[in-house]
């Protein structure tokens, strides 16, 4: 990469990273790609961020940070669509960014795509200006099917075979972890498999002291509270939670606890029923359909009214959030990372996770929470009832020390080390090196 002044496009074709968190595309990604870039420009790198206009009324160009820019490209309806049916406007999205580069004489020194159909048309652009590619690919759709029940929507077969090819023909494929770093290495031959973490604000999430953040969020003193947060969907395993809380309940009949939930769209009209958003109240169909199974699982289980749906929160209230609380769970089926297991470790919260995929990256065992194996939701709920039990100390100062070591500065400068050698061909060879 150029030593003056060095200029990255950031592709994030199917979900705009200003969007809320919670809906059913928006997720890490979205966080990834604007910290990232905020990051990259406090290194004096300017990065363009592009994501594919979904309403005609939104603004083409939102200033990020200082040297950092959201930028919306027309690419098919001007409206919110499935991810699915993006991949026909890949090229449409390539060639919005190539106009809009000629328009404003900018040159880019590289292209850095996000999920696969990013990748798309990265590849195209990458090959059009002679710059490398890197490619991050967030999930990965053969590891995500096995781990879906069978009656869950599957990744499509163009997906599943898009990126192996995606990774071959990437400069560099930037992985969350090593578990995900082994996955792309047997799906294919790529060059350069490289682990970069996600990442954390720390000046955003922070410890903040326990009996003024619940009195801030209105939740009671002398309840027990198991937060959980992320886009509800088959995926994030909220299911075996619900099974393992009342395997707990069950054990202590006594104990006063809660699981609260923060994610999913919820509809303008929707107002709580006894402090929690019903599967009604939700945007998505998907959403609700999800909420409405997980509503009637914990009926079933006689804990239905322990279940509180808080729906999405603005990013910067979760430290509230998630120091209000007594355990964080995360009992996903699958994640290439697990950036909340970070966020809430920043502030001084334990997690309690499934050991999949990149989460033993994200949870150091005995220091800022616990992995469970995989699947043994007894275990999960022995291990929950523990720790309401036996809380320790709070904040917990060894889980916010494990965070710092994900600051998005240091992610910023291990991408671009990376860039700096695909330019000086000091590691890898580039097919699409000027």
């Amino acid at each position: 990469m150029s030593t003056e002044s060095p200029r990255l496009a950031i592709l994030s074709m199917h979900t705009d990273p200003l969007a809320p968190l919670g809906g059913d595309f928006t997720g890490g990604m979205n966080v990834y790609a604007r910290e990232v870039a905020k990051a990259l420009a406090e290194l004096c790198v300017r990065a363009d961020v592009f994501t594919r206009l979904e309403s005609a009324s939104a603004p083409r160009e939102v200033p990020i940070a200082d040297g950092a820019r959201l930028i919306r490209v027309e690419a098919g309806p001007r409206e919110k669509m499935d991810k699915d049916a993006q991949v026909e406007w890949a090229d449409a999205f390539a060639r919005g960014i190539t106009d809009f580069a000629q328009e404003n004489g900018i040159s880019y020194d590289g292209v850095s795509a996000h999920y696969w159909l990013s990748g798309l048309a990265g590849e195209m652009l990458a090959k059009t200006w002679g710059v490398p590619l890197s490619i991050r690919f967030h999930t990965l759709a053969a590891l995500k099917n096995d781990a879906l029940p069978e009656d869950t929507r599957r990744e499509s077969e163009l997906r599943l075979s898009s990126e192996p090819a995606l990774a071959q023909a990437a400069d560099a494929v930037l992985a969350s972890s090593p578990a995900e770093a082994r996955a792309i290495s047997e799906i294919s031959s790529a060059a350069g498999v490289h682990v970069v973490p996600c990442g954390v604000d720390l000046e955003t999430f922070m410890p903040h002291l326990k009996d003024e953040a619940r009195a801030r969020l209105g939740l009671r003193e002398d309840y027990a509270y198991v937060l959980s947060v992320g886009r509800i969907e088959r995926v994030k395993g909220f299911d075996r939670l619900v099974e393992a809380f009342a395997m707990m309940r069950k054990e202590r009949p006594g104990l006063v606890a809660h699981l609260l939930h923060l994610g999913g769209e919820i509809r303008e009209d929707a107002e709580k029923t006894q402090g929690s958003y019903r599967a009604a109240d939700f945007a998505s169909p998907a959403q609700a359909a999800e909420v409405a199974r997980l509503e009637e699982l914990a009926r079933k289980l006689g804990v239905a009214e322990s279940l509180i749906f808080a729906g999405a929160k603005p990013q910067e209230d979760l430290p509230l959030y998630y120091s209000a609380a007594d355990v964080f769970a995360l009992p996903s089926r699958y994640e290439s990372f697990g950036m909340t297991a970070v966020e809430a470790a920043a502030c001084g919260l334990p997690t309690l996770a499934f050991d999949v995929g990149g989460l033993s990256q994200a949870v150091r065992e005995g220091k800022s929470g616990h992995l469970i194996p995989d699947g043994d939701t007894r275990a999960y709920a022995h291990q929950m009832l523990q720790t309401l039990e036996n809380p320790g100390e709070r904040p917990n100062r060894a889980a916010a020390r494990w965070a710092e070591s994900f600051a998005w500065r240091r992610v910023a400068e291990a991408e671009l080390e990376i860039w700096a050698r695909l330019r000086q061909g000091a590691a890898l060879s580039s097919p699409h090196a000027s």
